[in-house]
């Protein structure tokens, strides 16, 4: 009956934002399941720069998350999801540097191409387009979706756009959506300034048994990646609104005016009784007695001219079919995998479980007459395409702008399944239904219960290095090779492309004939030659069967979204490095999730995993240096209780050093208590990876033991500096380095330290988390400094 009562409403809003994690998840739940409008949320990045607090994935691989997070946070509040090929750098100083680094016009026909896609009545933005909105990506959101609002009316503007065959389209209204949370008094400011629209989104659906602002909750609470779980809130809750662009409504309703009926569709007026009926006459007992009434508003709907309402509500009325007479439809096979080329059995199933007769449309049966409950089920059998499933905006490597092949995949937030299954179901009354339905697999897991997940295309093989970056900073170094079968292979030749001044030994390695399953492991020698650059061999497979053989399979694999394969070319990046290390040994406390550990083992250190939970001051000793990962004061409670042992380890001698954290309501210390002295963590960062360091003590051991540390070390950085820079210092602090961005002032608090006892401790905001996995060799010279230990001690 809800989803029913949105199809007397002929309208639609979009919400533009920066980032997964942005948008007003109460205002999106409010206009779907209040308000009733088509609703659309527009990301221009996927979030792919951003910090990672279940895991240690970042990049590519966090920007997967993100985007199935959205979704996940769709599926709850009832919006649709949208992106543009920007990719997310990091944090942007504003967004003349952001249109710099994407393209100002490739991302803004992005966002012209959604808005004529979706075509929205109200888009609403976030931000505002001034430096008011701090990230530069968001104020640059703002600024492309004011730039849109005019230009996707324009037939000048990207005619190529229109030659695809999307038309032009004019929204009426382009609205800011303001926040308390920056301005306090934004309530009275509403009440005195006639461009201010309050709405209260607190309302409560008895349909859905829910507030709005429940559903909300739940919504924001799928950015676990970001550590944003919400509360499910109940009452009056304001939103605040401000007309930026186009007429002023009528009223306090910032809709009011916009023809929200389907009498703006040409044609509508037959397809506005039907649905009139239909929802007179809803049986909720007997959903069923609907279906006769959804059969001739399908009818209705047909007879339309073309239009994106059309095609909307075509898709809306065949789950309404579905639902009312309890039919499900679902491909399955046996197994979750299927190589490129090969051919998969599997068994489309169908089940209708109400008294409705519906039938199946079917190439060799003709009509088939579904029973009652009663499952009926088509063998068949399926070929897998040529190339594996992956996300779409992924196949090319990339800058800061996402290259996609077909312009019609541009704003969408994944392709489906390459594996899909077609059917055709007539309802009474005559509706057909032609749909297609993913290929998935199911399987029980004895605490989890039911595991559902589609049935992916994989290569023929997966062929991975581990590291993925190898530090080589003696003669020579091991690489290992694993290789793993995804199918039965005649042989396995390991492939070791030739590079200039390295030598990769042996070159080629003859692993046998593999069968599906198997996983298997080879070792390759790095030598590097005098003049040896960094450099990324490729590898591949001669397995002696079509398909490719040259792809390492990365998943993306947690609870809340489902699981995502992706595909880099198999290679590894070789890079030399001249580091000296005198630690032996050191303890790692992980916070959110980073591969900081295993850039230590490959500076030659033995790292062992401490549990703050478990460990004993004792244990401590051992350890010439401890670690602590990044957000480690946000994410792991033991250390509230277990901080004064590190003190005390400082204390006898040893060095500790801590990576960076943020102020936030998470925090299990409060940032004064931290370290050994007070200080206060700040949001400060240097965004600018080519800023230039200023060294404020260049005598002090940390920048000259075992390692000299110059300007050189801070060449071929990535994102960024660093950030959540300490502030407030107390004297004893020292700090090490400065930094500033472009018409910044001078940052000194990304490496600062003190001598605490015997001991040594060390806070930095310096991303290491970033620049260590991206094989930066300053990177490992600084790190192997700050955890050697203080000279005296």
């Amino acid at each position: 009956m809800h989803r029913m009562e949105q199809l007397p409403v002929v309208g639609s809003v979009l919400y533009v934002a920066a980032h997964p994690d942005d948008e007003n998840t109460r205002l999106i739940a409010w206009l779907a399941n209040g308000r009733k409008v088509r609703t659309g949320y527009l990301s221009i990045t996927r979030g792919d720069g951003g910090q990672n607090l279940i895991g240690p994935e970042l990049g590519d691989a966090l920007g997967i998350i993100r985007t199935e997070e959205l979704l996940a946070a769709r599926r709850i509040d009832g919006g649709e999801q949208f992106f543009t090929r920007a990719v997310d750098f990091g944090y942007s100083r504003s967004a003349a540097e952001s249109f710099d680094k994407w393209g100002h016009d490739a991302v803004l026909g992005d966002v012209v191409r959604v808005v004529r896609e979706f075509r929205p009545d109200v888009i609403i933005t976030r931000f505002p387009p001034t430096r008011e909105a701090g990230h530069g990506h968001h104020e640059a959101s703002a600024i492309l979706a004011r730039e849109a609002f005019e230009l996707a009316a324009d037939p000048t503007a990207f005619p190529e756009q229109l030659k695809e065959g999307l038309e032009t389209w004019q929204p009426r209204r382009l609205f800011f959506n303001g926040s308390t949370w920056w301005k306090k008094d934004l309530a009275d400011i509403a009440a005195n300034d006639p461009d201010w629209l309050a709405v209260d989104v607190g309302g409560y659906d008895p349909l859905l048994g829910q507030s709005y602002t429940e559903i909300a909750g739940r919504s924001r609470s799928m950015h676990k990646s970001q550590g944003f779980g919400a509360a499910e809130t109940r009452g009056q809750q304001w939103e605040y609104l401000h007309l930026e662009m186009g007429d002023r409504p009528k009223g306090p309703d910032f809709l009011s005016g916009i023809d929200m009926t389907w009498s703006r569709v040409k044609g509508g007026e037959t397809v506005a009784k039907e649905v009139t009926a239909l929802l007179a006459n809803y049986n909720m007992r007997a959903p069923q007695q609907s279906v006769e009434a959804l059969s001739r508003l399908v009818a209705a709907v047909d007879a339309l001219p073309a239009s994106s309402w059309k095609e909307f509500t075509r898709l809306r009325l065949n789950q309404l079919l579905m639902d009312v007479t309890g039919t499900v439809v679902e491909a399955l096979a046996p197994q979750s995998q299927v190589v490129t080329g090969e051919v998969v059995d599997l068994s489309l199933n169908i089940l209708t479980r109400s008294p409705a007769t519906v039938t199946v449309l079917t190439k060799d049966q003709g009509e088939v007459s579904l029973g009652h409950n009663i499952p009926w089920t088509e063998k068949m059998t399926v070929q897998a395409p040529e190339s594996p499933d992956q996300p779409y905006w992924l196949k090319h490597p990339h800058g800061n702008l996402f290259q996609v092949d077909d312009p019609r995949m541009i704003g969408m937030p994944v392709a489906p399944m390459q594996l899909q299954v077609p059917y055709a179901l007539r309802f009474p009354g005559g509706a057909v239904v032609d749909g297609t339905v993913p290929v998935i697999h199911r399987e029980v897991d004895r605490v989890k219960g039911e595991l559902e997940r589609y049935c992916e295309v994989v290569p023929p093989v997966s062929v991975f290095a581990s590291p993925g970056v190898l530090m080589v900073k003696d003669s020579s170094a091991v690489e290992h090779i694993g290789v793993e079968a995804f199918t039965d292979l005649p042989k396995a030749e390991v492939i070791c492309e030739h590079v200039y001044g390295w030598e990769f030994s042996p070159h080629d390695q003859d692993l046998g004939p593999m069968v599906q399953g198997d996983r298997r492991g080879a070792q390759l020698l790095v030598i590097p030659q005098a003049d040896a650059k960094s450099t990324i061999p490729y590898m591949r497979m001669g397995v002696g069967r079509s398909g490719p053989t040259n792809l390492t399979r990365r998943v993306i694999a947690y609870d809340h979204v489902p699981e995502r394969s992706w595909y880099t070319q198999a290679a590894f990046k070789a890079v030399p490095v001249h580091v000296e290390v005198d630690a032996k040994r050191v303890g790692y406390i992980m916070g959110a999730g980073d591969d900081v550990p295993r850039a230590l083992e490959q500076l030659g250190v033995a790292v062992e995993m401490i549990d703050p939970g478990k460990a004993t001051p004792q244990e401590l000793e051992r350890y010439d240096a401890i670690v602590t990962g990044i957000r480690a004061y946000n994410t792991n409670a033991a250390l509230a209780a277990f901080n004064p042992a590190l003190m005390d380890y400082v204390k006898q001698g040893g060095t500790l050093v801590v990576q960076y954290n943020t102020h936030s309501r998470d925090m299990v210390l409060p940032d004064s208590l931290i370290g050994p002295y007070p200080f206060r963590i700040t949001r400060d960062r240097v965004t600018v990876e080519e800023a230039p360091p200023t060294f404020l003590y260049p005598g002090h051991p940390l920048l000259n033991t075992p390692n000299k540390i110059t300007g050189a070390d801070f060449a071929d950085w990535v994102q960024e500096r660093g950030l959540y820079f300490l502030g407030n210092l107390a004297p004893q602090y020292t700090p090490l380095i400065a930094w500033s961005d472009p018409g910044e002032k001078p940052m000194d608090g990304a490496l600062v330290t003190c001598d605490y006892g015997k001991g040594r401790y060390v806070y930095t905001g310096i991303s290491f988390f970033r620049q260590l996995p991206a094989g930066v060799p300053g990177a490992y010279r600084l790190l192997a400094n700050l955890i050697s230990a203080r000279k005296g001690t």
